[in-house]
């Protein structure tokens, strides 16, 4: 599966294919025009095999004590097994095109409104067994947990 996550100052493409260190591949494809990054264009995110999707970011990480029947939420480990990590998700497209249109619009907000239907479309592909993505069940809009 592969979606785009929308951020504060970047877009990202995000998938659960995995390179050759076993990491799953999510690399920075565009940056706000007029914002600084640390990550560049074409960086990834590194040092983590499972992929943390929240409203705060997302961030590689490993799971600090694996229980069998699910996998441990990137707020349930010790920020000690985190990998690299963005800032706050804007919003989460299927399509690139989309994902570059809300970058470039004005006044972006955490979770913005503005894109609820396409971050909800997303996050409904992510099932619970995903074995790759774990989000925390976050509503995009008011951010409570469910």
């Amino acid at each position: 599966m592969k979606f785009f996550a929308v951020t504060t100052t970047s877009v990202y493409s995000v998938t659960d294919e995995r390179d050759d260190q076993g990491y799953p591949i999510v690399q920075k494809i565009a940056i706000k025009k007029g914002k600084n990054s640390k990550i560049p264009i074409g960086g990834r995110l590194k040092n983590g095999r499972l992929v943390g999707i929240q409203a705060d970011g997302i961030v590689l990480y490993d799971e600090d004590h694996p229980r069998s029947g699910r996998l441990q939420k990137p707020k349930e480990v010790n920020t000690a097994f985190w990998g690299g990590g963005t800032s706050a998700i804007i919003a989460l497209f299927l399509k690139e095109d989309k994902a570059r249109v809300c970058l470039d619009s004005k006044n972006l907000k955490r979770c913005d409104p503005r894109w609820k239907v396409q971050t909800k479309e997303v996050l409904s592909l992510i099932k619970d067994d995903h074995p790759v993505f774990v989000f925390s069940h976050f509503d995009p809009i008011t951010l409570e947990t469910s």
